[in-house]
């Protein structure tokens, strides 16, 4: 299967603060229950000795056949052997990013704003992503898409699609019958009491069709 046919189903985004160890074990957990698409999103400086840490996480997410993404730099991407990059609208602009680092895949932020997926479509982004769905406990200043936008995104059909913010249990069953190609979630996963309870509900849960 190609790396880009795998976009599909639970995305699992890591928290920005974490212990390691629980950390890869947590994802060790997501692998074992089926989630096949992860982001490590860190938003610090990258240390040398956490270089080498997300290079431990990219080998075993590559080890279950899973793909990994790293959220703003491209450059830190390519060192630890991420399959992509996943891109703000602050970040560096998604077209020079597509030259200098042409086997990436790219992910892009897009809030709720179709303009903003239909530029990234025209860059050849391999995703895009929309949120809020809900309120974030990861990303507090994100605002709540409303439902004619969502509406509207629904019917976005161009690209692979993401749906993220404050989804849960309560709310997965509701947002997987939007059909998005992929579903992310940190905290419902990477904060639950019971990781592998959380990760077993979300992908019995997912909408494959």
């Amino acid at each position: 299967m190609a790396v880009k046919e795998k976009l599909k189903g639970v995305y699992a985004i890591t928290p920005e603060k974490f212990d390691e160890d629980k950390l890869f074990t947590d994802i060790s957990s997501c692998l074992s229950g089926g989630i096949t698409v992860f982001q490590i999103r860190y938003k610090q400086k990258v240390s040398h000795s956490k270089l080498e840490y997300f290079k431990k996480i990219v080998d075993l997410i590559h080890s279950q056949d899973a793909i990994c993404f790293f959220n703003d730099s491209p450059k830190i991407a390519q060192i630890i052997a991420a399959d992509g990059v996943h891109l703000g609208q602050k970040d560096d602009v998604h077209s020079q990013v597509r030259k200098e680092y042409p086997n990436l895949l790219t992910g892009i932020t897009c809030k709720d704003s179709l303009q903003l997926a239909k530029t990234a479509v025209d860059e050849k982004a391999d995703y895009v992503s929309f949120g809020a769905f809900n309120k974030s406990h990861t990303k507090l200043e994100a605002k709540k898409i409303t439902s004619k936008k969502l509406n509207q995104i629904t019917a976005f059909q161009f690209t692979k699609k993401v749906i993220i913010g404050g989804i849960n249990q309560s709310n997965f069953i509701e947002v997987s019958r939007l059909n998005f190609d992929m579903i992310a979630i940190c905290n419902a996963i990477f904060a639950a009491s019971d990781v592998e309870q959380a990760v077993n509900f979300f992908v019995k849960h997912f909408n494959f069709e």
